[in-house]
């Protein structure tokens, strides 16, 4: 979360007006959700990973890394969409079988195509937000929300609950600190112990440093809503001819799988 924060503010277009930003970052994951290809999702994360990398400067291993783990945890995801698994022998119902054991898998082509869509297409979904993300702070993104009129409930709530995002990830670290230089964690019984004591003392944490912002606030005049400065922004064209073409891209990967798929289906 630090490192997400540190570039969001410290990027070539940070101050490029968010907006633009993020209607580019939207419109990608529309299309990842309605182009229903596979192709698109590679093409839209390839894009999102170029122009983080080209136009925002955000080192490619930081976001390399991002898109990695988000790919292993999807894949992890859909192996029960690829493959079934059962005590019986699927029969005929299935393509493919292999025994292991009292356990039978299962797969077929089908099945393994919906996986990879499932995978590519929240894969362009993942990095349109990382994009986001990565080149503009929370600030300009409560200050966007507020010109497009979401309700300020929602934005108090998304402002406080990324605030104690960090909070807590502090908290844990000196909690998690302090029962490992006592040897919390020398023994898996041990670290299982450590482990539950530090989740339940992590939630009482929680709630006392809620109540203490909430009597913070109220001293302070709050009435149901936080007011922020609002920040001046450069209209930078370049952000929104980038969104035109990656639009189009996509447009044309969907087009041209589909004639692909229809002459093959044809043949």
């Amino acid at each position: 979360m630090h490192i997400i924060d540190r570039y969001a503010y410290n990027n070539r277009i940070r101050n490029v007006e968010p907006a633009h930003k993020a209607s580019l970052s939207l419109m990608v994951l529309l299309l990842c959700l309605m182009l229903n290809k596979p192709l698109v999702g590679l093409v839209a994360a390839g894009w999102m990973f170029l122009l983080a990398v080209g136009l925002a400067g955000i080192p490619a291993r930081t976001f390399g890394r991002v898109l990695l783990a988000e790919t292993t945890f999807l894949i992890l995801t859909t192996i029960g969409v690829a493959f079934s698994i059962s005590t019986r022998d699927p029969g005929s119902i299935t393509d493919w079988a292999w025994q292991l054991g009292p356990f039978w898998f299962s797969s077929s082509p089908d099945s393994l195509y919906y996986g990879l869509v499932l995978v590519t297409r929240a894969l362009g979904c993942a990095s349109a937000m990382n994009f986001l993300a990565l080149t503009t702070p929370l600030v300009d993104l409560v200050d966007l929300f507020r010109r497009w009129r979401v309700p300020p409930l929602l934005i108090d709530l998304m402002t406080v609950i990324y605030r104690f995002i960090f909070v807590l990830l502090e908290s844990l670290d000196r909690m998690y600190m302090a029962q490992d230089s006592r040897l919390g964690y020398h023994s898996y019984r041990r670290g299982m112990i450590s482990a539950g004591l530090l989740g339940s003392r992590l939630f009482i944490d929680a709630y006392q440093r809620s109540q203490r912002l909430q009597i913070a606030l109220e001293s302070r005049g709050y009435t149901s809503e936080l007011r922020t400065l609002p920040s001046r922004y450069k209209d930078d064209r370049t952000v929104l001819w980038v969104s035109v073409a990656v639009a189009v891209s996509l447009l044309l990967v969907w087009a041209v799988g589909n004639w692909v798929i229809g002459n093959w289906i044809i043949v």
